[in-house]
This record gives C-alpha cells, structure tokens and sequence, in this order.
C-alpha cells in the first residue's frame, strides 16, 4: 500500500492497478468531483455577466485564485479527525443536485435576478463545508473554509445592496468633490449625481467614479492577500475596510482630477482621459492594498500539523464511488434539461414581423456615432448607435437605439425606465403623458412619454422597448418575482430585445412633441412583414 504521509490528502481508497494508485476511479476522487461540480455550476452560470461586465469582471479569476489558495492549503494540511454520519450528508447532497433543475430553468430567463446566484451559491458553499466536516472533521472545517470564501467574492450583491452602495457612494463623491472645486475657485453646483461647472459643462458621477467597482474588487484583493498570508479573522476584516478605504479614496481623487480639467479645458479633453484615469486609479489601489497587507501582515506563518506529519492511521472519511458519481450524473443532467425546456416553451415568434431602424435614410444630416461608454456597462447591448440632429423647426433631437442579439444579455440590461433614470442624473420630470401607440404591418411599438426638466429647458421624451414575443414593458417599471417566475414558465428569455429612446427639445407642447415623433417614426422605421420572414 502506498504511504499516507506521503499524499497530504491520504490514499484511504485508491484502488491500484499493479503498483500505481487509479486516482480517478477512487473515493477521493469522486469526492473532490462532486465538490467541484456544485462551484462549476455557480461560475458556469455567471461566466458571461464577468465576461460582459467591467463591474464583476474580476471575478474570470477568482475561481482560478480560489484553486491555487486551495493548492497552498493543502501543502499543510492538517490531520483529518473525521466526524458525522453519511446518511444525512448524502440527503443534502441529493436535495443540492435536484435543486440544480429548477434553478437551471429559473436562470435560464433571469440572468440578472441575483437572488439566484447567491442561492446557487450558498449551496454550494454549504455542501463544501459539509463534506469538508465529514472527511476531515473540524481541522478541515477551520483550515480550508477562508480559501473557499474567496468565491463568495465574485457573486454579484443582490441589487438592493448595490443600488444602496451606489447612491451613497455618487452622492458622497459628488458632494465633496463640488465642494473641493468651490474651494479651488471652480464654482460648481450638484444636481443629484451630476457636477454642473458651467452653463454647458456637466461631469456625470457614474458607478465607475464612485468606487464602487474598485470597492467590490478590491475587497476581493484583500481577502486574497489576506489568505495568502494568512491573516487572523480580525486582521482580515480590517484590511478589508483598507481596501474599501483605498477603493474609494483614489476615486475622489480622479473625480476631482476630472472635474478641474472639465473646469479648465472644457468636458471634451475629461472624456480623452477619464479611461486612462481609471485604469490608473485601479492599479494605485492595487498596489496601496497590497502594499499596506505586506506591511502589516503576520510576521510568522500560523503554525499547524502539515499534511505530511499524518499519523499512517489517520485518513479522511470519503463517502463511497457509487452515490458520488450519482449525484454528479443528476447535476450535470440539469443542463440538457434547461435547453429542452427552454425549446418546448419559448415562445413562437416565427410569425411575427420585426422592425429597424434606418436613421441614415430618414435623417441624412443626424450625426451618428456609438453609444458613451458607461452606457454599455448598463445595458449591455450587442448593437447600438446614438444621434443628435436638429429639424426644420430649429428643435433638438436626441436619439439612442439597442438592440439584444443575445437572451442573457438582454437580461442583464434590465428594465430601465426614464422616470427613475433621469431623475438620478439632475433631470425634472414634470409630468407622463398618454402612451404612443405605433402600428404598422402586424408591429406594434409602445412608447412611454414624459415631459422633464432639464437646464431650465423642457424635454419631451418617448421610450419603448420590444420583442418579437410581445412582452409588455410599457407596464413594467421593474420586474418583479410573479414576473420572472411567469417568464421562466412561459420559457420566455427575452431573445431579440430593441429599445428605442428619443429626447426632443423645445417642441412647445406634449401634442406637438407627439405628432413629430409619429412623423419621425413612419420616416425611419422599416418593417419586415411575418411573410418575408421565412
């Protein structure tokens, strides 16, 4: 038999084959599968919001940094001291590998419901503690529960959070941020999340310049290096509110940066250096976190019974092959099932007409260019364009148009509505008018109008959103849980998503604004009928 104190994870089970161990075919390995099945199901399902998102980005590594912190705890594992019944565990077990079916289905059209994925994950965190408990008793629990942890930290905050965290943060950047300008000699007023400098000059505070994308990565970075050198549990909490304080700190500080070159040399040489100026200020608060752990950090490594000193008597308690390889079958057989779901009870838009947007034709001397950036960052749309023209009658018009190719993708960009958006960014609204209601050739756009606002100049804009399944957003201010529970039976995932938005200004009346935009519509909207469809 092989030695034990040889394998810092015993070779209780292997089976062999001649002289050499079979890993694959042995408990331990079916063991240390099911774990990494139930955490491959949380980041496969969050893969393409990292891969989309600058916010949560970060969290492309975490699974690759979780795995190395694991590797490190291995190399001076202690004892195993095996506690616990089987039969308990391998009904958790089974209840976490059914439960994979209806959160598969439920996320299927509900990217973006975070309740989710922080229930997907707390499953997964709890059925790794128990296995940890059960193969290697408290000293396992204790000694590889903080590199687990990690994880956690790529799970996006449940968006009441996030919301909360967000306005506190812009209001705080932007109230002392002004209050630094004044002080300087720059006047400057806030309205809500927007720096007005001058009468044309504004400087919108984004999530980007509140911190809080550095502060959600950030923390991650100071658990990481905590965990690296392993820091007490009190020592990690504070240099996790280092790293929150570093996070938001280096962003005032490129706000107010921002604000005096938008003051001096006007808004248009800010946005030639506002990503530069992030990128900078990411990696200052790197290097300040990681430079205030290593000065800080434990001066002797936590000393403990290595994985090597075992006694040859002491093996973990891994569960038997068969129940694990089980249990991954019916895990993994969760995904096939959403895809078969989904193709059953998507509905039929085969017959349905679709529409575009030809601005190019209908107003020749609009000026086109892509969407601002930070727009992308909330809506996350495959195609977009904006425009700005003015008509014969000398009135402004704005224009924003997106398109989602891709169901996830749709999802994640939400519902947004302009009565909650523009308020936030300094705008009035004064009041909503009667829907817009555009019909040609079998589509139907609905448009939701407002009067608002802005810079003592009154706005009248129309939004709408549409799918070729015929969802009703211009009843929807948010979605909520009857909501995404229906569009998950209703296999409805959102697929080829367009929204429309146009602000014009200085129209005179909501009447007037009203008769433009339909006029403007029949212009620029071409409709391919449901026959031409196939």
């Amino acid at each position: 038999m092989s030695n034990a104190t040889s394998a810092p994870l015993g070779s209780a089970g292997l089976t062999l084959d001649g002289a050499r161990p079979v890993f694959w075919r042995s408990p331990a390995a079916a063991n240390l599968a099911l774990a990494g099945l139930l955490w491959c199901w949380v980041f496969g399902e969050l893969w393409f919001e990292w891969s989309v998102s600058e916010q949560y980005g970060y969290g492309l590594f975490v699974p690759f940094l979780g795995a190395y912190l694991l590797w490190l705890r291995v190399e001076d594992c202690p004892a195993p001291q095996p506690a616990g019944r089987a039969r308990p565990l391998l009904r958790f077990l089974t209840l976490a590998a059914l439960a994979q079916y209806p959160l598969a289905i439920l996320y299927g059209a509900n990217a973006d419901w975070r309740p989710l994925a922080w229930g997907e994950a707390l499953l997964a965190f709890g059925g790794t503690l128990w296995l940890l408990a059960h193969w290697g008793g408290r000293p396992w629990l204790r000694h590889f529960t903080p590199a687990f942890a990690l994880f956690l930290f790529a799970i996006p905050w449940p968006s009441k959070w996030q919301s909360l965290l967000v306005n506190t943060l812009m209001n705080l950047v932007a109230t002392v941020t002004v209050e630094a300008l004044n002080w300087f000699g720059h006047p400057a007023v806030q309205h809500e999340h927007v720096i007005q400098l001058s009468q044309n000059v504004y400087v919108g505070i984004e999530e980007a310049c509140s911190g809080v994308r550095s502060v959600q990565s950030t923390l991650m970075a100071g658990w990481l290096v905590g965990e690296l050198w392993r820091y007490r549990p009190w020592g990690r909490v504070a240099l996790m509110f280092w790293a929150a304080g570093v996070a938001v700190l280096f962003n005032l500080g490129r706000t107010l940066s921002l604000s005096l070159l938008a003051a001096s040399r006007g808004a248009e040489v800010m946005e030639e250096y506002h990503d530069a100026a992030g990128y900078l200020v990411f990696g200052l608060s790197f290097a300040t976190v990681l430079a205030g752990a290593w000065y800080a950090r434990p001066r002797h490594k936590p000393a403990g019974p290595g994985g090597r000193n075992w006694p040859s008597s002491t093996m973990p308690a891994w569960l038997p092959v068969r129940p694990m390889l089980a249990l991954m079958l019916v895990a993994l057989s969760a995904w096939p099932v959403s895809v078969l779901w989904y193709a059953w009870r998507a509905p039929d838009v085969s017959g349905s007409a679709r529409w575009n947007l030809n601005l190019a034709t209908a107003v020749p001397e609009a000026v086109i260019k892509p969407p601002l950036k930070g727009l992308y960052q909330s809506l996350f749309y495959n195609e977009g364009e904006q425009a700005e023209w003015r008509d014969a009658n000398g009135c402004k018009w704005l224009l924003y148009y997106f398109q989602w190719r891709s169901a996830r993708a749709a999802q994640l960009g939400g519902v947004h509505v302009p009565e909650e958006c523009l308020p936030a960014i300094g705008w009035t609204l004064e009041k909503q008018g009667p829907d817009l209601h555009w019909r040609r050739e079998g589509v139907d756009l609905i448009f939701s109008t407002f009067a608002f606002l802005h810079a003592s100049t009154r706005v009248f804009v129309f939004y709408g959103q549409w799918d070729p399944a015929g969802y009703p957003y211009h009843t929807k201010t948010g979605r909520f849980r009857l909501d995404r529970l229906q569009d998950a039976w209703q296999g409805d995932r959102k697929q080829d998503k367009q929204l429309l938005e146009v602000a014009l200004y200085d129209a005179g009346t909501m009447e007037a604004a009203t008769q433009a935009m339909e006029q403007f519509l029949d212009r620029a909207i071409t409709v391919t009928p449901a026959a031409k469809m196939h």
